[in-house]
């Protein structure tokens, strides 16, 4: 699986493609780019041949091979009978005596007369002034790969090119590994200047993470294959291509519904390259020193090179003796005080020739025995200790540890590794039911944690049997009710969560404490929230909360508070819940509660969607794919999803609500018909009405009279697509139908923003001047949302418009019209509503409407709104104003001039005036007359209001840096 992209070389790329084109400037050289096999030299050094290519430069090629006597000169002939094989010298008069030393690397050149002196020297020179010909005036590449297998008179050649080329259009580009033939000369070449020698580093992991995602055309690949590429791969690019291609080819990873997962344990596959080098150099060893590495390989890349006698029955000499050829093969390396497998990869090879019953006679004696050398197993000593007792024939001592391995994964927030490791440990404790039902336990909590309700409810439901029969686990069997119950909140069904609830505190019984108390009231308070319960919701939440600090419980503590801050955002409004969730996030970050601080900062990332900032809400959406927090990461795509269909931009709309879709088919999460609906928004904003239609279907399956989703459907999609088809007649029924579910809806679910569209048309038809939909409207600004306030004034200025306080309705309208072209979150909102108003200031004689018409009819015309725009035009013509014109210039059209009517052709008269043009040679640039271009800025000077050029470029300036219509 090949990256199409050279990736994480940015710095490499640029630095070699100014080196090519030095060559204009006669500046050649010879420079060394220096890596690891499979480090990326060979496709840096493509960079600098397409570059020289593109600039007309000639290019030649030649490559060194592995060989016991290698041919002289070989990459060099190889180089030059690409280049001229059918083809003479090149007719330059400075070739003139040396093309017989140049037969010495083209034998069809080769002198009847043999030269008195065949001299390298002479050579060298000849090669030199050869590329200098051959280029002409645009220079010579010269690229020669593997020089670690070069030959001595080829290196030595190089060592003369590097001081001939310097002042020559000829750039010698080579690639070589450490520790070869050519590390003297490489050495040489570094002291005379440092820059010739290009060391090709391994990538960092987020590079190698950024190459997974372009491998796999994603933008955000598996975390557990991120962490795993990374750790087997040392940053190597090869080996990152081959080792993702291994897990695809094994179905390791799978492509479901447009999405990368993984569907097991990860393991490294041995590229057949790697692993048949790694066999030559084990078999150059002797038996005793191949046992020794393979005792080694049992312990980890990095291992106690102390055990090594024990566990390869061999003594201390022998071991060290076996240690030593190792390191001498380039199979391992000393590492300060102990020693390392040179490359992950080497390890998983030296292991693959070992038989079962070698490896388990091997991990007899090494997993006692390292158990002993790493008292409590800190850190990743345990999942080495759980590997060695499997292989010893020990699962459910390896199961244990397992358990405790996922549960650091877990408070770590490291999901993905926390599930991957319980499921193992279930697989390996079956023998024994006490380590089974805990294995079992920890499962289930970990996937509630991970996202995954359908499957903990499965797996919980089996759990609870299980534990029935068995004496004195009610204390268990009520935690885990608790779990269940937050599972059954993840998928949507608040009936079983209360049943949950009470099944807990039956379980509980009277003898439950105050920290099992308060882990009861935590989850209540949840279910009591869904419920819409928001007083009970409350009064459980403070005592969950106060009941958690007593009792040193800080998970408790922060769900209780993040309940508690979603009730501040119901009654209070967005703002005021910010320091709860704040509280909430502190509390998480002082216990090291990573995937909790990350519940909080979703909740967090919300506020500031309200605000129009989706930064945060992209932030927190990278962080929760990292950690493997799929509800997080499928909440962040369905607030994403929502902010871009009130900003009308349909393809992130689009993206981000099949993102949560696939998820929450995936996961069996709660917030599928929602997510449902914002698709059937995207396809409203793209006119698609059947594919519309086909997700309002699925929206409304598991429940075809949910007001919830009935609210937003009327008031949120079939709104949208009435605007897009320029159905303006249809907006007074649906948002009347919308209202009704409205009213009937839980308070907790939506902030339902169709509420404004239907508050202005009653504003602007009814005879009331929509006095009872106005008060609605303000009995709900609660919720915070600066567009609601907003929206909320301009609404105001159209009554007073048609109460006949102009000037007071031109004011009011003005502010709020300004405050909202501020804020992201209104884009869609304000231009569509701006439609509205504007009929009723043109019909009652107040405000600017032309102003707004032209502004709405820029930004529909961008987004390709095509009906909107249109109807933009029209009301302008109707209100007899100039319609916004292309006009037949060659320019694109700034939103920002576009709404000021600035057209196509005094755009190109404007770009050419930026550069300090005269009007004369604007007029010649243009094919027009100097009175025209005078025409042309006298109108700009209109439309902008300004009086002279300087101001005219100056105004103009950041409108010509932005989208174009």
């Amino acid at each position: 699986m090949l990256c199409p992209e050279l990736v994480g070389r940015e710095a490499e790329r640029l630095w070699l493609r100014g080196r090519v084109e030095d060559l204009a400037a006669e500046s050649g050289g010879v420079i060394v780019l220096l890596g690891e096999a499979g480090a990326g030299k060979s496709r840096l050094a493509r960079v600098a041949v397409e570059a020289a290519l593109a600039g007309g430069a000639a290019v030649l090629t030649g490559r060194s091979v592995p060989g016991a006597s290698p041919v002289p000169y070989r990459p060099l002939t190889e180089a030059l009978l690409g280049a001229f094989r059918n083809n003479g010298p090149p007719d330059d008069a400075a070739l003139g005596g040396f093309l017989g030393h140049l037969g010495r690397l083209v034998p069809p050149w080769r002198s009847d007369v043999v030269s008195a002196e065949e001299s390298p020297v002479l050579l060298a020179e000849a090669v030199v002034r050869l590329l200098v010909a051959h280029g002409h005036d645009t220079g010579s590449v010269l690229l020669l790969e593997d020089v670690q297998w070069a030959d001595p008179e080829t290196l030595a050649l190089l060592d003369y090119l590097a001081d001939a080329l310097r002042t020559e259009p000829v750039l010698c580009l080579v690639t070589s590994r450490p520790e070869g033939a050519a590390d003297e000369l490489i050495e040489r070449l570094w002291r005379r200047d440092p820059a010739a020698v290009v060391r090709v580093a391994s990538l960092t992991d987020r590079a190698v993470e950024q190459m997974l995602a372009v491998c796999l055309s994603t933008s955000s690949p598996p975390g557990e294959v991120v962490d795993f590429v990374q750790t087997h791969s040392d940053g190597n690019p090869f080996l990152v291509e081959e080792l993702l291609a291994g897990l695809v080819a094994s179905g390791a990873l799978q492509r479901d519904a447009g999405r990368w997962t993984s569907t097991g344990r990860l393991r490294a596959a041995v590229p057949a390259t790697l692993r048949t080098s790694i066999g030559q150099r084990l078999n150059a060893l002797a038996p005793e020193a191949r046992r020794v590495l393979r005792a080694a390989a049992m312990l980890g890349r990095n291992f106690d090179w102390e055990l090594l006698p024990g566990i390869a029955e061999v003594d201390g000499k022998a071991a060290a003796g076996g240690l030593r050829a190792a390191v001498q093969e380039q199979l391992i390396e000393a590492t300060g005080d102990g020693f390392a497998f040179r490359h992950a990869l080497t390890r998983e090879a030296v292991l693959v020739d070992v038989l079962p019953p070698e490896r388990r006679d091997l991990a007899c004696r090494a997993w006692p025995a390292y158990e002993r050398a790493h008292p409590g197993l800190p850190g990743p000593t345990l999942e080495l200790a759980a590997d060695l007792a499997e292989a010893a024939g020990e699962p459910v001592t390896a199961a244990r540890h397992l358990i405790e391995s996922a549960r650091r994964a877990l408070t770590v927030a490291a999901l993905t590794s926390a599930e991957s490791t319980a499921r193992r440990a279930n697989e390996l404790a079956v023998s024994d039911e006490a380590t089974s039902l805990d294995a079992a336990e920890f499962l289930v909590s970990v996937l509630v944690a991970a996202g995954k309700p359908t499957d903990a409810l499965a797996a919980g439901a089996q759990l609870v049997d299980r534990l029935l029969a068995v004496e004195q686990t009610e204390r268990r069997r009520a935690d885990l009710h608790v779990v269940l119950a937050r599972a059954a909140l993840a998928a949507g069904d608040v009936r079983v969560a209360a049943d949950d609830v009470e099944a807990a505190r039956c379980a509980a019984g009277q003898s439950v404490d105050q920290a099992q108390q308060a882990r009861l009231d935590a989850i209540a308070a949840s279910v009591a929230y869904d419920q819409a319960d928001v007083a009970e919701a409350e009064r459980l939440a403070r005592a969950a909360a106060d009941g958690a600090a007593v009792t040193a419980q800080p998970a408790v503590h922060v769900d209780a508070l993040i309940v508690l801050g979603q009730i501040v955002r119901t009654v209070q409004g967005m703002e005021a819940a910010v320091p709860v969730f704040q509280q909430a996030a502190a509390v998480a970050a002082a216990a090291g509660l990573p995937q909790l601080h990350l519940r909080a900062e979703q909740e967090l990332a919300i506020v500031a969607w309200s605000r129009g900032d989706a930064e945060h809400l992209h932030t927190v959406r990278a962080l929760a794919a990292r950690y493997g927090a799929v509800v997080t990461a499928a909440s962040m795509d369905l607030a994403r999803a929502d902010l871009a269909l009130l900003t009308y931009e349909r393809g992130a709309c689009l993206e981000a609500a099949q993102d949560c879709v696939e998820a929450c088919r995936r996961y069996g999460l709660a917030m599928e018909p929602v997510a449902h609906l914002w698709l059937a928004g995207a396809h409203a904003l793209s006119g698609d009405t059947t594919a519309m239609l086909a997700s309002i279907a699925d929206a409304l399956a598991p429940d075809p009279d949910d007001p919830r989703i009935l609210g937003d459907l009327y008031g949120r999609v079939l709104l949208t697509a009435a605007f897009v088809d320029d159905d303006l007649d249809r907006l007074r029924e649906l948002l009347d139908t919308m209202i009704e579910h409205v009213r009937r809806a839980p308070p907790t679910t939506s902030v339902y923003p169709g509420r404004l569209t239907w508050a202005l048309l009653q504003t602007i038809d009814d005879d009331d001047l929509g006095a009872s939909a106005r008060a609605e409207l303000a009995a709900v600004e609660r919720t915070g949302l600066g567009l609601y306030r907003t929206t909320g004034e301009l609404i105001e200025a159209v009554a007073m418009g048609r109460q006949g306080d102009r000037a007071a309705a031109t004011e009011r309208f003005a502010r709020s019209f300004e405050e909202l072209r501020s804020h992201r979150l209104g884009a869609g909102t304000l231009h569509t509503h701006v439609l509205l108003a504007a009929q009723a200031a043109l019909r009652d004689g107040w405000g600017e409407p032309a102003r707004w018409l032209r502004e709405a009819e820029a930004f529909f015309s961008a987004g390709g709104y095509d009906h909107l725009a249109r109807r933009c035009r029209l009301m302008l013509r109707e209100a007899g104003e100039p319609m916004p014109r292309q006009g037949r210039g060659e320019s694109d059209v700034p939103i920002g001039l576009r709404a000021l009517g600035v057209t196509s052709r005094e755009v190109d008269v404007l770009l050419l005036v930026a550069e300090d043009r005269s009007n004369k040679d604007v007029a010649a640039a243009l094919f027009l007359s100097p009175k025209t271009v005078e025409r042309h800025l006298s109108s700009l000077f209109n439309r902008l209001g300004v009086t002279n050029r300087h101001q005219l470029v100056e105004r103009a300036a950041p409108h010509l840096g932005g989208p174009s219509s």
